[in-house]
């Protein structure tokens, strides 16, 4: 989808698109800030937001980078991502070994530095299975 629209882009951004990263980034009047289109911060009204191509056009209107997303930084990974890449690894390498029963949910989550709980929560959300499925 092309965000080249400020309707298209404000959906985007309503709806956190993650396809819309990197394509523009938005600010809000009312704070002074701009931010990712996936950014978790809490929505401004549409009235205070104005979209940008790139963060440099963002900050010549006199818009500082949020602290949250930082949209200055061009490949910023995501930490779910990198703590289920993680897990995976470790999964596969007890597989490896025979020795399945070895690994359990709350030493996964502890080697990625997460909650047993919230592990489980993006684990299932990223890769569609649980841990113990995969």
């Amino acid at each position: 989808m092309s965000f080249t629209t400020d309707n298209a882009r404000w959906r985007a951004l309503t709806h956190r698109d993650p396809a819309a990263n990197g394509k523009f980034v938005y600010s809000v009047k009312s704070t002074n800030i701009y931010c990712r289109p996936i950014c978790a911060a809490r929505l401004a009204r549409r009235a205070n937001c104005g979209f940008y191509k790139t963060p440099a056009e963002a900050e010549a209107a006199g818009f500082r980078a949020c602290k949250r997303c930082k949209p200055e930084i061009e490949n910023v990974e995501n930490p779910q991502e990198l703590a289920v890449g993680k897990a995976c690894t470790l999964i596969e390498r007890a597989m490896k070994e025979d020795d399945p029963k070895s690994i359990k949910l709350r030493d996964l989550a502890k080697s990625v530095g997460l909650t047993p709980r919230y592990f489980h929560k993006i684990f299932k959300d990223k890769t569609g299975l649980t841990p113990k499925e995969y």
